[in-house]
Formats: structure tokens, C-alpha cells, sequence
């Protein structure tokens, strides 16, 4: 029979095995699990604002990767939400975590509380409620799962719980399972049809004047290497602004960015 765990440390669990290193939060939120990430080595950061949480995750996804962690408390959700958009449209792996009233507070006109799904609806691919611990772990999958593709774009996951501590201080009675291959993009990368490579290549053999033009696509698909060979070929390279990164902006055929 597997270990009963709390709530929060199975979620600190997951986070680490998923190869999360750094968390930012803004207090208070999952006050448990971040006491249990500090006994994994993981980092905490606490940001100023909401906001600045959602944007601090999403640059650490589009540097590292990985999966970027952040959280705020219900009175915060609509201020994490709305520092998503730019993860949402750079398709950034983020994952925000919020809590809200348990029952029977819900609909009482507690302080600050709105209802959050409508709030993540335009800025996330997945947005679930978690009402009992035993829902973590299907759940706290499929978020990671929703945020690393095929398309990968923000997923959200609201706990019980003003801070999320109703969740936190439940238990799970099965142990920790992560698909190891969701902790990073890419968690897939699907081979472009031969045939459309091959038009592709005699297109810029035979064009007079080839450019290339580079977008995230190429970011998701970890394709920085076979963008910069292209590059070295003297092939001008511009880049949209989701783009920017794969190739030195000082080389001479660098164009810079294109698009709005």
C-alpha cells in the first residue's frame, strides 16, 4: 500500500521531479508546498506584484525550457491572469496556480472572490478547479501535460482554499508519478513530411533572393541549431519577435525582428 502524502508534498514532489527548479509566487499561496520545495532544494522567488510572478515564469520557460511555476492567492487571481498574455501568445509551458473559498463560502460575497474560470478562459489552453486532494494527481498531469504541447501554452490549476491549504493539508494515497518527458519543451516534436522538405530545399536552391523567416515555431520545436546552420549558409534571417534569440543579432546577414 503506498504512503499517504499530504496534499502539499505531493506537489512539491511532482514539481521537483519534474525538473522545476524555481517557483515564484507572490505571498501568500501554498504556504505548505513551499516549505516542502525548500527541503528539495527548490527556489522560491517572491515577486512584487502578480503579474510580475506570471512574467518571471515565462521567462524562465522560454530560457530554460522547462515548465515555469507561479502562484497567487484567490484575492490575486485576476492579477496572475492577466500576466499570461504574453506566455499565452508566445506559447510559453507556464502553469499558474491559484486557490479560492472552499464551500460553503463560495458565493457569500467573501472578500475579493470572483469566480476565476471565466479569468483564465482567453489565456490559458486548461483551467481546472481542484476541489479534493484525491484530484491532484490526474489533474496536476494533464496541466503539465496541456502546457508542453503538442501546442504548448499556459495551464492553470485553482485549489480549494484561500491559499490553497484545504488541498495542501488533504492527503493522496497513491505515490508520486511524473511523465518525465512533459518537464521541458520539446515534449514532442512531430517529423515534417519528407516530401515537403524536399520541395522546401529546392525552393530556396533555386530562389534568387532567399530570406528566412523565423518564429516560435522554431523555439518549441528546439530547432535553434538547424536555424543557425541555415544562417551560416549567407542566408538573410529575420525574426518575429517570439523569435528572437535564435540567431546573433550581430552577424552581417541578420535582419533583426519583423511583425508587430
Amino acid at each position: 500500500m503506498a504512503e499517504c502524502l499530504t496534499g502539499a508534498r505531493y506537489l512539491a514532489q511532482s514539481l521537483h521531479d519534474y525538473g522545476v527548479t524555481d517557483v515564484f509566487f507572490m505571498e501568500a499561496i501554498l504556504r505548505h508546498t513551499l516549505l516542502e520545495l525548500e527541503k528539495l532544494g527548490v527556489r522560491r522567488v517572491l515577486a512584487h506584484s502578480e503579474k510580475g510572478a506570471a512574467y518571471m515564469a515565462d521567462g524562465y520557460a522560454r530560457a530554460s525550457g522547462k515548465v515555469g511555476i507561479c502562484m497567487a492567492q484567490s484575492v490575486g487571481a485576476a492579477n496572475l491572469a492577466a500576466g499570461l498574455q504574453d506566455a499565452y501568445l508566445a506559447r510559453s509551458p507556464v502553469i499558474a496556480f491559484t486557490g479560492h473559498k472552499a464551500i460553503p463560502e463560495l458565493q457569500r460575497n467573501a472578500y475579493q472572490e470572483i469566480a476565476h474560470p471565466a479569468l483564465y478562459q482567453s489565456v490559458t489552453r486548461f483551467s481546472a478547479s481542484i476541489e479534493d486532494t484525491s484530484q491532484l494527481p490526474i489533474l496536476l498531469r494533464q496541466a503539465f501535460r496541456e502546457a508542453t504541447g503538442p501546442t504548448p501554452r499556459p495551464a492553470h490549476l485553482d485549489f480549494v482554499g484561500h491559499t490553497g491549504e484545504v488541498m495542501e493539508l488533504g492527503l493522496v494515497d497513491e505515490p508520486v508519478a511524473v511523465d518525465s518527458r512533459h518537464g521541458r519543451l520539446p515534449a514532442y516534436r512531430n517529423r515534417p513530411d519528407p516530401d515537403d522538405v524536399l520541395r522546401a530545399a529546392r525552393l530556396i536552391d533555386t530562389a534568387r533572393q532567399p530570406v528566412a523567416v523565423i518564429g516560435s515555431g522554431a523555439v518549441v520545436a528546439g530547432a535553434a541549431d538547424e536555424v543557425r546552420a541555415l544562417a551560416d549558409t549567407g542566408i538573410p534571417v529575420a525574426y518575429a519577435l517570439d523569435g528572437k534569440g535564435l540567431v546573433d543579432d550581430n552577424r552581417e546577414s541578420t535582419l533583426g525582428a519583423v511583425g508587430n
